[in-house]
Formats: C-alpha cells, structure tokens, sequence
C-alpha cells in the first residue's frame, strides 16, 4: 500500500482507455477499457482497482493471491492473468510500461514532517517530507532522511541516507535504459542501531523493512525491498541486494554480500566475505565464495592447500 502521508495518488485515477493511450500501447477492447486504474502494485499484494506486471513464469504463483484489477504482460503469459480474472493489458516491456504507469498515477506530497519532542535532530541533517521520527530517536550530521518511519530509541549516525531511491533500471521499447521510480518506504522498528555512512534505499513497491533490535555497522548498503527480522546484526561493509527476506537473529560478518531474492533463515550465520547466492536455512553457517555450508567451504579449502603443497 503507497502512503498517502508520503505520496498522492491522482484525483480519481484514470481509465485503462486513456492510460493505455498515454503509454502508446492498445487498451484491451470493450467495457475493460472504461475501468478505473487508481494506483499501481506488486503482483503478490496487488488490490481491486490496482495494475500490476507479469514478465516470467518465475513470477506467475503470485496471481494465486493478486487481487488486481489489470496487469502489464506479454502475449505469451497473457491467458495466465486472464484466467485469474485479470484484465491483461499486452506490451513486450510489461515492467517498463508499470514504471510509466507508476510516474503517472503517484506524486510526492509535501506533508511536513512528524518529529517526536524527544528526539535529537542534529541541525546539519536534512529530514524530508512526511517522515515519522518517534520518541528519542537520534540522528547524527549530515544525515538525510526521506520516505521513512523510525521506531522508539533508533540511532542513526552521521553522513547516513535513509529512504533514498533505490538502484532500479529497465529497458524500453527502443532499447534505452530507464530508471525504475520508487514509491515505497524505509520503515525501521525500535531500538536499531545505523552505523555512519550507511544507506537503506525505499522500497519500489512496498517497503524495506529493519525489525527491532537490529544493529547495522558503518558503510553498509541495503536495498529496495529488503526485510530484516528481530535483532540481526551486520557488519561493515555487508551489501543486500534488493528484496532479500533476512530472518529473526541472523549474523553477517564484514564484506558479506547476498545477490537479490535471496532468503536468509532465522539464526543463519554468515562469515565474512561470503557470497551468497541462494537461501541459506535456518541456524546454518555458511561461508566462501559462492557461500556454501561451512564444512564443506573448510573442506575445499585444506584439499587447495594440499594441491599447493605439492
């Protein structure tokens, strides 16, 4: 759900007729065309009303529980939204066409912000339109925070940017690269810790997500969409590609790095300098690069010292 304290929605939204002729692709034929967009959505959490895209079949169990009311899709995967009882809406860039929908349909608001009393704003920091800070919450120099909420007794320190843009590129038709706008938010729970220089990005669609209790060393970057459960730690120089699902308790060491989807299960261990490519369970420890259990990281390891040795 976009939040209409951050953003705003157009007036009354806009039919799937004059949409489709703004983006330049054909509006589904009959009565589909004179139905009402109001704002767009992820596939999985999308409601009546809402467009969406579909691009892949990878995507395609989320029309099991999308409520949306139209989607962006290729021919090919167009009869999968239609007997969802989806308005399929066909382009060959459905991702792009929802960015387009997207700068459309959402504006930003220029609410001030909600500063509880008791928080500590350092006066060289720049906080933006609409954000919630809560009771005693501090925030060091030169820190900038946009499109966020931040719980009871959050730190964060200086030179930290919260609720920025996230890094999201697409392809249009002709081929050029686009910027994928981001119409989410940062919201981080009570009692997390945000090292210096530190960047949490907002998420695209939805929100990235810091759960209470977590500390975040310096110079750690997490993007769009990422989720942290209760009480994680991660050290500097951790880098989480979007939309990474971290559970309850995880620890990363420095310089781990997780490659976008990836979901990391409760009480899971990550060395430093891992590289974790897929899902790592719960209560494992994995280290290397690709990450892997680290038994079998130590293994490949002494068989590599005694191939030297030789």
């Amino acid at each position: 759900m976009i939040d209409p304290h951050i953003y705003a929605l157009k007036d009354g939204g806009i039919s799937l007729a004059d949409l489709c002729a703004t983006l330049g692709i054909d509006a589904p034929e009959g009565s589909f065309s004179d139905v009402v967009i109001t704002a767009p959505a992820s596939l999985e959490t999308a409601q009546p009303g809402e467009i969406t895209f579909l691009a892949n079949r990878k995507s395609a169990d989320a029309l099991e529980t999308s409520k949306a009311t139209a989607c962006f899709v290729t021919e090919k995967f167009a009869p999968l939204v239609g007997d969802r009882h989806i308005i399929p809406v066909i382009t060959s860039t459905p991702k792009y066409h929802l960015c387009e929908a997207t700068r459309l349909l959402v504006s930003e608001r220029e609410d001030g912000a909600r500063i509880d009393p008791s928080a500590s704003i350092h006066p060289s920091a720049v906080i933006g339109p609409g954000v919630i800070i809560g009771p005693r919450v501090s925030v060091g120099p030169n820190c900038v925070i946009t499109h966020a909420v931040l719980g009871e007794g959050t730190t964060v320190k200086a030179n930290s940017v919260i609720g920025g843009e996230g890094f999201g590129v697409v392809a249009s038709p002709s081929g050029d690269i686009a910027s994928v706008p981001h119409v989410g938010r940062v919201v981080i729970g009570e009692r997390v810790l945000i090292g210096s220089n530190t960047c949490i990005d907002r998420g695209q669609l939805g929100d990235t997500v810091i759960g209470d209790d977590c500390k975040i060393d310096n110079l750690v970057q997490i993007a769009h969409n990422c989720v942290l459960g209760r009480g994680c730690v991660l050290a500097g120089h951790v880098g989480l590609s979007g939309s990474c699902v971290i559970g309850d308790g995880v620890m990363m060491g420095g310089r781990v790095g997780l490659a976008d989807h990836v979901n990391v299960g409760d009480g899971a261990r990550l060395a430093a300098f891992a590289g974790v490519m897929h899902d790592v369970p719960a209560g494992a420890t994995w280290s290397g690069i690709p990450a892997m259990p680290i038994r079998d990281h130590m293994k490949l390891v002494a068989q590599d010292r005694r191939a030297v040795r030789k």
